[in-house]
Formats: C-alpha cells, sequence, structure tokens
C-alpha cells in the first residue's frame, strides 16, 4: 500500500510541475486535475498489486 501512496504523490507532483511549465502559472484547475490523476493512478497500482 506504502508503494501505491508514493506512486500516486510522485504521480500529483509530475502533473503539476507539467503543468506549470506548459502553462506559466498554477490554478486550482491544475490543482484539482493532478490531485485525480494521483488518486486513479494509485487506485490502479494498489489493484494491480492486490491482484499480483
Amino acid at each position: 500500500m506504502s508503494t501505491a501512496i508514493i506512486f500516486g504523490v510522485a504521480i500529483f507532483l509530475g502533473w503539476i510541475i507539467l503543468d506549470i511549465v506548459n502553462h506559466k502559472k498554477l490554478q486550482l484547475e491544475t490543482v484539482i486535475t493532478s490531485f485525480l490523476a494521483g488518486v486513479a493512478g494509485a487506485g490502479f497500482w494498489l489493484l494491480l498489486n492486490i491482484i499480483f
């Protein structure tokens, strides 16, 4: 489970960095979409961890 959390945080931070580089500013919409991407990534990673 800890690897899923770390993976989710990494996706969140990576998504934030890419959006800041592309748009040159930080918006609430960017933070929300990054958070949702991180949660989805962590969820799928956890699911793969449980299956395999």
